[in-house]
């Protein structure tokens, strides 16, 4: 093979191979870019080809970062309440006599008259760093901007135009090399995408408050089913058990207006308030369990001048530790995955549990950083795992224990 022919086979097989790498870059992979800016060698994202004539400008006169990107200016952009601090922090930066601006469509340069006319029409003197005039024939440029943590290759908000503080630059696609990022590093920037600590503490709370009701409801209520005897007992325990035939399709909608009447909305009330009043699952579950206590004890007790709630107390509940971890352990895990609850009662994303948290961080972009979205979901499913080998035992005697008799 002609040596000619030979080169540019071989270029063509590193474009191709530059082209798909980054494919897999936009697909949140571990692909990582390196390149020298400013002489200093920084991780980058590829940006986009510049197709037009670029000049590169150093202003003379500071102006607002946002200004680059917005038709109005900052006094605008203050009292829009679309804006989060964040996001104002990064416009309100000043763009220094030191920074670096690509002109483009929106920021229009005059090369006659140095003057960098701003998309928020502040005109400001600049100096010319160098032009950039792509060639068809010639190698492909790449216009790139500094990686960092936070943007997990998501695109924020014109973070490439008004995030000035990044480094920044327009170069050839051989000065880029490839390097691959740790997996280890997707994990804190799916966390802080998630808002975990907050997350998890309203999940927490949800889960403390509704093992705590549901456990203390049914061990009560099942016990006056299994040892008391009032008139209309069986006709209650079989209405009681009637009501785990109702889908939640259809208590739903008037459950949701009911809890709207009384104002609940929008807080955590309507997740936990109704595992006080008992779970007929629960409550059958237990009772089979403690008809199968031995009734010499309970007799005991009572010759002892013990009331019903110290015999359950002293009596019951110690023998029953089984039955009621299971009990404490369903509740936690139906709580800890409960989505649509949330998602029907919670406005705020400040009160969103971590199944809730999940699913905004999934739909908040316009492409799912599916390596980030995986990396939440696994520490979100780590803790019911441990949880399970931790109760296993106990969650394995209660099942195997329930119903029996003698």
């Amino acid at each position: 093979m002609p040596a000619c022919i030979k080169t540019s086979a071989e270029s063509y097989e590193k474009q191709q191979k530059l082209v798909w790498l980054r494919r897999i870059d936009e697909a949140g992979d571990r692909v990582r870019w390196v390149v020298a800016i400013d002489g200093r060698e920084s991780q980058v994202v590829l940006n986009r080809h510049p197709n037009k004539a670029y000049s590169i400008v150093l202003p003379k006169k500071a102006f607002a970062a946002g200004e680059l990107a917005f038709t109005f200016g900052p006094k605008e952009w203050s009292d829009n309440r679309a804006f989060n601090k964040q996001e104002l922090a990064r416009m309100d930066t000043e763009v220094t006599l030191q920074t670096k601006v690509l002109t483009d469509e929106n920021n229009r340069f005059d090369p006659n008259a140095d003057l960098l006319t701003l998309r928020s029409k502040t005109v400001v003197p600049c100096q010319v760093v160098r032009q950039v005039l792509p060639d068809p024939n010639a190698e492909k440029l790449w216009l790139v901007r500094e990686w960092r943590p936070e943007d997990t290759d998501t695109k924020e908000m014109s973070s490439s135009v008004i995030d000035v503080t990044r480094a920044w630059d327009i170069l050839p696609e051989s000065g880029i090399r490839q390097v691959v990022r740790e997996i280890p590093e997707n994990y804190p920037a799916a966390l802080r995408r998630v808002h975990f600590g907050r997350s998890l503490f309203n999940t927490l709370f949800l889960c403390a408050m509704c093992v705590a009701g549901s456990v203390v409801s049914s061990v009560i209520v099942a016990y006056g089913f299994a040892f008391l005897d009032f008139r209309g007992r069986k006709l209650l325990f079989a209405l009681t058990l009637a009501t785990i035939m109702i889908p939640f399709a259809v208590t739903m909608v008037p459950v949701y207006l009911m809890y709207r009447n009384l104002g609940w909305v929008g807080t955590f009330k309507p997740l936990w308030v109704a595992s006080w009043f008992g779970s007929a699952f629960f409550i059958f579950l237990l009772r089979q369990f403690f008809l199968g206590l031995p009734k010499d004890l309970l007799d005991a007790a009572r010759i002892d001048g013990c009331s019903e709630l110290e015999i359950l107390w002293n009596v019951v509940v110690p023998l029953s530790r089984p039955a009621i971890a299971m009990v404490a352990l369903f509740t936690f895990l139906g709580t800890w995955k409960d989505f649509m609850g949330p998602m029907i009662y919670l406005n705020h994303p400040s009160q969103f549990t971590l199944s809730l948290s999940l699913q905004a961080f999934a739909s908040e972009h316009g492409g799912t950083p599916w390596h980030l979205l995986m990396a939440a979901s696994t520490v979100f499913s780590l803790p019911l795992i441990v949880l399970f080998f931790i109760a296993m035992k106990t969650f394995i005697r209660g099942v195997a224990m329930t119903g029996m008799k003698g």
